[in-house]
């Protein structure tokens, strides 16, 4: 005989129930069918007995009374329905009654909650029941109430296993029956209820008390997922669990199953089968003692919400014999349940995660019972944190699994998650973290897509500029955005993105279109803060944030995004040549925030040589002298210049082209190189400011401190003699014009030199930039880095470099 458990959703329509019959007429040995209450009717119930007190329970009783009636009339023939109906009526004008008394009395109480609640399971089985019959299935009708004996809280009793098991020993073997699930009777013949998701347990029960060959729990979904599906969108189907690995799962937020579900079938072996109605077809889950051939080491992740942790600390409890045992007792006395449980080693704290709901009630009992100790000090006042919840890793294979934990606490780490409090059970089977509840979905991502390998890896992407580079970068992301998800299996959404006056946000990620539209159909903005903020409140793991501007503006926020452990990948110069404490404090945020922190663009485009100075401090070695043509736009100049075209035209044309900044001066009068020098002097170890900077300027003054483009293009024709002087003396000579920059032993100078052809800038064509590195190791012949070092597309690819590298792809 098996036992066949179907929920409220599944009994909640004529289509649903239809299909509860065809599974049914599938079996192959006799059932025992359980149901529960018709989808919401215990909530709508529980309404009934609230406004019952304000006697405005009637419109309430009569909707309920009309969801079965309408079920009624959809369910059966015309001469059945009357008999029906009269039926469901008696048990509502019951209702009706004791909704009258609780007015009249004004009273209340758990024992006429649990009476009301029951309605909702009698008369579904009872509709069930007539239904199957009139389909031809001989099926025989059973009050749970004079099967299951349980005893004490009214609400949420305690199961007389001895006494039920007898009283199931009536049950015909050979015959088909169905029940209400959720209701049961005390000793004194009283209803009681087995706590909401009780169905699961009655079914449970009758599977122990008849020795079933299986019991199958019927719902919605196709058996238990290795995560919550409305949090992880990944989430996939465990098809075969042990009873353990079930119960840590279900006790842990798995609504598929009811905790105390797993005793009865465990003690007793039973198969459990967790099975869709809908898709009946589909395997759902296995539970059994082996849990099956599955390899997993991790089984699932799940969560508990609305958890308060205390800590009870002082160097009061060291070595003194007792103290833990009257901690709980105290919380037995409030009635406080302990969900989880952590010591110092050193006994002078003592860490307790609680329901929400019972955190002020045990902090008062534990200040009540230790009053002598606080009082002289030896314990301190118990301290309080709320909303909190707890994150539990689940598997029967994780204690044969060396590491995982490293792997999982390095995840959240990187992410920017505190872990409160750990607790492990000697048997590996579950590890429990405590997390700030704003953190619970960001977290179980994080570990869903650490530890199932067919999760895909999403990447959030915030952008701040679509000019040159910003556009560049979109193309390239477009471009490798399939092959990064078919092949690499991460999945890179853009969640906002930003212009000098517009940004968009969309939490489930922008479209093409949409980020096509930002100048047309952004929302307006007036301090970059929004932006930033956007991002800190969706909380996402794997957050990356990408500077493609050259604004003051935007880089300032790099702290704010990075405090918060989002990653920051930026083009944009300003941060790391700013002073040296705000640079290295954006190095050590990233570092304790374990977030990351690229500027590789920032000096040569996509070249590495930010990359190549780090692993050579990391070796040992130290940079003696760096000789550097770093401007590729600058480079581009005074490679096109030969004075046949004025020398405004060709800096017109470098900008047209995208190698200068947008306002050309940066890079002609000397600030771009500067910048970019001061930073590879930092990345090679030298405490330096831009003031330590050496210029010798090659602009006339009007040309320098022109106030915008137009006025500086004006003045540059007006000074081309100036400009074809300087060509002529070096080409005279034999000679190149190239804008050098130099790091040697400490010292840090950018001038226009003319370079002679024994140099190794002679030759340096187009925007290409070079960089030769003298280390103690390196002395004689330097390390040397060439090629393209401007230029959107470049730049773009180069900024796309970083963000793979923070992706670590």
């Amino acid at each position: 005989m098996i036992v066949m458990k179907f929920g409220g959703t599944s009994v909640a329509t004529h289509n649903n129930i239809q299909r509860i019959k065809g599974i049914i007429e599938q079996t192959k040995e006799p059932c025992l069918v359980v149901v529960s209450a018709i989808s919401k009717a215990t909530d709508q119930l529980l309404e009934i007995a609230n406004s019952s007190l304000s006697n405005q329970y009637q419109p309430l009783v009569l909707a309920l009374k009309q969801r079965h009636f309408d079920l009624i009339d959809s369910l059966f023939q015309a001469e059945h329905v009357d008999r029906i109906k009269g039926h469901v009526s008696e048990h509502v004008d019951q209702l009706n009654d004791i909704c009258h008394s609780i007015f009249v009395i004004q009273e209340r109480s758990n024992k006429i909650l649990a009476r009301i609640q029951s309605f909702g399971e009698l008369m579904s089985s009872y509709i069930l029941r007539e239904y199957f019959t009139q389909e031809g299935i001989d099926i025989e009708w059973m009050d749970s109430r004079k099967m299951i004996r349980a005893n004490g809280k009214y609400e949420r009793a305690v199961v007389d296993s001895d006494i039920t098991t007898e009283l199931m020993s009536s049950i015909d073997h050979n015959r088909n029956y169905i029940a209400g699930g959720f209701v049961a009777s005390n000793e004194n013949g009283e209803t009681t209820l087995l706590g909401r998701g009780g169905s699961d347990y009655s079914a449970a029960l009758y599977a122990s008390g008849i020795k079933a060959s299986k019991l199958e729990i019927w719902s919605d979904v196709s058996g238990m997922q290795n995560a919550n599906p409305r949090v992880v969108k990944e989430a996939g189907p465990i098809r075969e669990m042990s009873y353990k690995e079930a119960f840590e799962m279900a006790f842990f937020g798995a609504k598929v199953l009811y905790p105390p579900t797993i005793k009865p079938v465990m003690e007793n072996g039973i198969p459990l089968y967790l099975k869709n109605t809908f898709h009946p077809e589909q395997d759902g889950t296995y539970i059994s003692e082996s849990g099956g051939q599955d390899e997993s080491k991790i089984k699932g992740v799940s969560s508990l919400p609305d958890i308060s942790i205390i800590n009870i600390s002082g160097v009061g409890l060291a070595k003194e014999k007792g103290t833990a045992r009257r901690v709980f007792q105290a919380l037995e006395e409030a009635n406080v349940n302990v969900i989880l449980i952590t010591q110092s080693c050193s006994e002078q704290s003592i860490c307790l995660g609680l329901s929400a709901e019972d955190a002020e009630a045990a902090v008062e009992s534990i200040n009540a019972a230790f009053r002598k100790e606080i009082s002289n000090g030896m314990l301190n006042e118990v301290e309080i944190s709320h909303d909190q919840c707890i994150i539990a890793v689940i598997g029967d294979s994780m204690k044969n699994t060396v590491g995982l934990s490293g792997k999982m606490f390095s995840a959240l780490g990187k992410n920017g998650i505190n872990i409160r409090a750990i607790a492990q059970g000697a048997s590996e089977r579950n590890i429990s973290l405590v997390v700030d509840k704003k953190d619970e979905s960001k977290a179980i991502n994080i570990i869903h897509q650490k530890f199932f390998q067919k999760a895909l890896k999403k990447v959030h992407l915030y952008i701040a500029g679509v000019g040159n580079v910003g556009d560049q970068f979109l193309q390239v992301l477009k471009k490798q955005r399939k092959l990064l998800l078919d092949q690499n299996k991460i999945d890179i959404k853009i969640v906002g993105v930003a212009n000098s006056s517009k940004m968009l946000h969309e939490p489930y990620g922008l479209t093409d279109h949409q980020i096509d539209m930002l100048r047309e159909e952004g929302d307006d903005y007036t301090n970059f803060d929004q932006f930033i903020d956007n991002a800190i409140q969706d909380n996402y793991y794997n957050s990356i944030f990408i500077d493609n501007t050259a604004s003051q503006i935007v880089s300032d926020r790099y702290k704010k995004a990075l405090e918060a452990s989002i990653s920051v990948v930026a083009c944009n110069k300003i941060a790391c040549s700013s002073s040296y404490p705000s640079y290295i404090d954006l190095i050590n945020t990233a570092r304790e925030k374990n977030c990351d922190f690229k500027y590789e663009t920032a000096v040569g485009a996509a070249l590495p040589i930010i990359k190549t100075i780090q692993d050579i401090m990391l070796s040992g070695d130290h940079i003696n002298r760096i000789q550097a043509v770093l401007s590729g736009s600058l480079n581009f100049i005074f490679n096109k210049y030969d004075t046949s075209l004025p020398f405004a035209d060709i800096v017109r044309q470098a900008k047209d082209e995208g190698y200068t900044e947008p306002n050309p001066l940066l890079d002609l009068g000397g600030t771009d190189v500067m910048r970019k020098i001061l930073i590879l002097s930092r990345e090679a170890g030298y405490i330096k400011e831009m003031s330590d900077v050496s210029f010798n300027g090659f602009l006339p003054e009007s040309v320098a401190n022109a106030s915008d483009n137009d006025i500086m293009f004006s003045e540059m024709l007006k000074h081309e003699a100036h400009f074809a002087a300087i060509y002529n003396k070096a080409n005279e000579n034999g000679n190149r014009l190239k804008v050098v920059a130099e790091l040697n032993h400490g010292n840090l100078s950018v001038e226009l030199r003319e370079v002679s052809s024994e140099s190794p800038f002679f030759h340096l064509e187009g925007k290409d930039n070079i960089v030769a590195m003298h280390t103690e190791r390196y002395i004689n012949e330097p390390i040397i880095i060439k090629g393209a070092g401007a230029g959107a597309e470049i730049t773009a690819s180069g900024v796309f470099s970083d963000v793979m590298k923070v992706i670590n792809v």
